[in-house]
Order: C-alpha cells, then sequence, then structure tokens
C-alpha cells in the first residue's frame, strides 16, 4: 500500500471557519493553511476554541460557517463523502478510545478490515508493522487493560497511522497521561514530525511545540490571536495576552 499522492496546493485550508452553540459563538472566523509536511501546534487557554477548530477539520462537529479543504476535498460541501474524506485524515484524542475487549493488533486493524476492506493477514500485516514502528510489536496481543496510558496512546497512534493518512491531527493528546508517560508518546510525535507528516498538534506542551512545530498560533476567545514561526513566536510573544499565557502553562 502506497501513501496517497498528495495534490499541490495546502494539505489543509481553512476559511472563516465559524461554529456556534445556540448564541454561543465558540469559532468567530478562524482562517489558515498548512503546507505539506508542516507541522502545525495550536495554544491557547482552555475555552478558546482550539479543540473545536481541530474537530471541524474532520467534521466531528460541523462548522456553522466557513470551508475546510483538506487535501483537495472540500470537507464543508453539502455531497461531501465524508467517510472517504476521514480515511485521509487521522486524529488522536485525549482519551485513548480503544475497544477494550480486542487485542492491541485488533484495534489498529479494525478500520483497515471494515473500511478499506483489506483481508486479515493484509490488515494484520500492516497493523503489525505500526505497532513495531512505534515500539509496540511485543504488546500485539495485549488488551488495553494489560497497557500503560502511554502504550494505549501510542496504540491509538498506531491505529491511525495505518490508515496511511495525510495529514495528523492530535487533540491535547499527553494531557489525559501521568508526567512520566508523557515523554514517550512526545517522543512518538516528534519522530512523526521529522518522517514529514503534515499534523495540527492542540497541545499545552510548549516544549514540544518549540522543538517539533515550524509554526504556532495563538488562539484567543473563537480568533486566531497570533501567528508565526514556532520558536519565534514563543521567545518573543507579540501580545501581553500570550506572554500572560505562557507564563502560567511554562
Amino acid at each position: 500500500m502506497t501513501t496517497p499522492v498528495r495534490p499541490p496546493g495546502p494539505a489543509i485550508s481553512v476559511r472563516d471557519l465559524r461554529k456556534s452553540y445556540g448564541r454561543n459563538e465558540v469559532l468567530r472566523g478562524v482562517t489558515f493553511d498548512v503546507t505539506p509536511s508542516e507541522v502545525l501546534c495550536v495554544l491557547g487557554p482552555s475555552g478558546s476554541g482550539k479543540s473545536t477548530m481541530l474537530k471541524c477539520l474532520n467534521l466531528l462537529e460541523t462548522p456553522t460557517a466557513g470551508s475546510v479543504v483538506v487535501g483537495g476535498m472540500t470537507l464543508t460541501d453539502p455531497g461531501v463523502d465524508i467517510d472517504a474524506a476521514r480515511t485521509r485524515i487521522g486524529m488522536v484524542f485525549q482519551h485513548f478510545n480503544l475497544f477494550g475487549h480486542l487485542t492491541a493488533l485488533d484495534n489498529v486493524t479494525l478500520a483497515l478490515r471494515h473500511v478499506k476492506r483489506l483481508s486479515k493477514a493484509e490488515a494484520e500485516e500492516i497493523g503489525r508493522a505500526q505497532l513495531e514502528r512505534l515500539g509496540l510489536g511485543h504488546l500485539a496481543r495485549h488488551r488495553p487493560a494489560n497497557l500503560s496510558g502511554g502504550q494505549q496512546q501510542r496504540v491509538a497512534i498506531a491505529r491511525s497511522l495505518a490508515m496511511r493518512p495525510e495529514v495528523m491531527l492530535f487533540d491535547e493528546a499527553t494531557s489525559a497521561l501521568d508526567p512520566e508517560l508523557v515523554k514517550e508518546v512526545l517522543a512518538v510525535m516528534r519522530e512523526l514530525a521529522g518522517s514529514g507528516m503534515t499534523m495540527v498538534v492542540v497541545t499545552h506542551e510548549i516544549g514540544f511545540a518549540r522543538e517539533a512545530a515550524d509554526r504556532v498560533i495563538f488562539m484567543d476567545d473563537g480568533l486566531i490571536a497570533a501567528d508565526g514561526a514556532a520558536r519565534e513566536l514563543l521567545d518573543d510573544p507579540p501580545s501581553a495576552r500570550f506572554r500572560e499565557f505562557l507564563a502560567q502553562v511554562l
């Protein structure tokens, strides 16, 4: 199985993205692009809209207005095949969302068999390769209850990678982990970033953003308040609000 050929242009293009829940406008006009192989970290206080924005990128949340284009496919078009679109977008959540009655390997291969319709042998070959890549090959037959939180999150990442996505979305992927387990998951994310995977990462891990991100977006009150090169923005925050946020999380 080969990685899908990316069309020219941005890997992700977002224009005037808005999301309201009744009278509460959570996203108030968000616009940005992500180029192929770019790692974009999204920072911001709780309630700033960053996780809602990320979920709009694969329509886990339906935008109220605006457009989202991933790999040349406009996800916000009414006639889009969202199931087909989601096979191109990997997403890793704060909570692992593994099936407790399935082994690590079965969790990784489930979508390969039922969405991509691969044979069991083909799916297991891909699944084992991804588990090996993430240092979990020896745990393929273990169930989630017998894995640490860091290992479970790496299984969740392997599950997404097995689908050969064009982009990967991470929503606070380390925030549910004990501090000693955060490092192993961040190491996997750094390896992905170094391999050229296009990534959008909502995180409070400023060290990861400084080391692995090409760009940082700072969101506040449903808007992008700052957008620039990661180290430049983190070393010299352009606003008092951004400086205040960094002082709270560092």
